[in-house]
């Protein structure tokens, strides 16, 4: 994970380097003093949005894959001979609860960030008490590194994702700010709006 940081936060320096570059009349050509490539508005937006978009679905296949594991970890519980059934089931709905509420690029502010992350970290503090209460789950080796990847994933994982996230993101709301006069001239770029993020209140991120 701590490669991955560093991979983007150079390819940001790349993305903010770029962003900074003056387009000659909205098109790509060679300058004729050196062979700097001047790149487009419309390019230069294609790649920020995708770099951020494409950081997004990393993010929430992680977060996927989390509640994927909580569920199989409550599954390796009922394979003991004894366990608490009703607790099983009752975990089992909670995650489908919580799940669902998850935000998205769009609907994501303050409230159902704090509120998906405060229901995720109560779900799983409940399902690794319902193991340390399983007995016979010692003899399931698969239920501890369940967990351990449920812990790392919650506690590391998803937040590495969310800062290189809005790094991304920060560099894409700027180039919007900066060049918003040339994409208020060009209708096919309307489409490109600022993004949330998760470290800038939601109420604080103004259309470009």
């Amino acid at each position: 994970m701590k490669t991955n940081h560093i991979l983007v936060f150079a390819f940001i320096s790349f993305l903010f380097a770029i962003s900074c570059t003056k387009p000659d009349n909205g098109s790509a050509k060679e300058q004729t003093k050196d062979t700097t490539v001047v790149i487009s508005v419309a390019d230069q937006l294609l790649i920020l949005s995708d770099s951020a978009d494409a950081q997004w679905d990393k993010m929430m296949e992680a977060d996927s894959q989390k509640f994927a594991d909580i569920k199989r970890l409550l599954e390796e519980i009922s394979y003991c001979k004894k366990y608490n059934e009703k607790a099983v089931a009752q975990l089992l709905k909670y995650r489908e609860e919580v799940f669902a509420i998850r935000y998205t690029q769009t609907s994501m502010n303050d409230s159902l960030i704090d509120l998906y992350d405060e229901k995720t970290t109560d779900l799983i503090n409940k399902v690794r008490n319902l193991k340390s209460q399983t007995e016979e789950i010692v003899q399931h080796p698969l239920a501890a590194q369940l967990e351990n990847e449920i812990i790392k994933a919650d506690t590391d994982d998803i937040l590495v994702y969310r800062k290189n996230y809005d790094q991304i993101v920060e560099v894409y709301n700027s180039f919007l700010e900066a060049n918003k006069e040339a994409i208020a001239k060009n209708p096919s770029l309307n489409k490109y709006q600022k993004k949330k993020t998760f470290s800038v209140p939601a109420s604080q991120v103004q259309p470009a």
